[in-house]
């Protein structure tokens, strides 16, 4: 039985035929690998397993802060925002209530933005894929394109879920705010932003590494090691490597209750892309120069 027989039916078959375009020797146009490679993405019972897992990750931490809070506020002394028996910070600190399962889910997202290629290393249909796209390079775009919609929209759809089931759950101590409340939006519809940074790292690093585990171990030291080992120290240029982690960047561009830091919102926006693009580069210049 050859490999083509092997995986008939399989969104790998379903990413070469689309590729191809069904005509032998036909070049395969962007367009065509990129809807090949949804097709891959949403035929895969782990990508739907995950997302499923970032929703309630979100959604459910978003129900508990508020009622975390809320209780507090209700029991300590002038409970109001700000006041010695209500949350620190303010009014702004309920305002990130919608993001409080991020730093989660990111960490669920970056595990399937490296499941999408390093799954295909592991299971040798990588060989299908790039026989089907010499090139190569336009695989990994268009899963990093894919990865970037779905995160998005995702982590969005959560984070406005989040604030509707914690209103309810903030009303009682009259910590409810509006949607357009200061920062509100903006924390809603950037942290997918965020997030699929975090996806396309994932999907870098299982590129760089060809392995699911240890790209996730990476990736999880980048995101939660590192700031733990820079904040023990107070010298100066430590805290300047700080300021180019993900999750320092995070802070000062999504958190109005951080403290700043020593970039600006433009610069740790900066940060937020480059990380993406650089190890996307690095794995992308790793499948162009190696065999599969």
């Amino acid at each position: 039985m050859s490999a083509a027989t092997s995986h008939a039916g399989s969104p790998h078959d379903a990413a070469h035929r689309a590729g191809t375009g069904g005509r032998p020797g036909a070049g395969p146009s962007f367009g065509r690998v990129l809807a090949a490679e949804t097709v891959k993405f949403f035929g895969l019972r782990s990508t739907w397993v995950l997302l499923v897992v970032t929703a309630v990750l979100m959604v459910g931490f978003a129900a508990l802060s508020a009622w975390g809070i809320a209780s507090f506020a209700q029991d300590g002394p002038s409970g109001g925002p700000g006041g010695p028996g209500g949350p620190p910070g303010g009014s702004d600190f309920v305002h990130t209530v919608p993001s409080s399962g991020l730093s989660l889910a990111i960490l669920v997202l970056g595990a399937m933005g490296a499941m999408a290629i390093s799954g295909e290393f592991g299971n040798r249909s990588i060989a299908a894929t790039m026989t089907a796209v010499p090139a190569r390079w336009p695989v990994l775009i268009a899963k990093a394109i894919v990865l970037t919609v779905v995160t998005w929209v995702v982590i969005t759809v959560c984070e406005l879920l989040g604030y509707v089931v914690a209103q309810p759950l903030l009303r009682p101590a009259g910590l409810d705010f509006a949607f357009d409340a200061r920062l509100v939006p903006q924390i809603m519809f950037l942290s997918g932003l965020y997030a699929a940074a975090i996806a396309v790292m994932g999907l870098g690093l299982g590129a760089l590494i060809r392995n699911t585990a240890a790209a996730i171990v990476v990736l999880v030291a980048i995101l939660l090691v590192f700031p733990i080992l820079v904040a023990i120290f107070q010298q100066e240029w430590v805290q300047w490597v700080s300021a180019f982690l993900p999750s320092t960047a995070q802070s000062v561009t999504l958190d109005p209750t951080a403290s700043p830091g020593k970039l600006d919102v433009g610069g740790s926006w900066a940060v937020i892309a480059g990380w993406p693009v650089v190890l996307l580069g690095a794995g992308i210049a790793l499948v162009q120069s190696r065999d599969i």
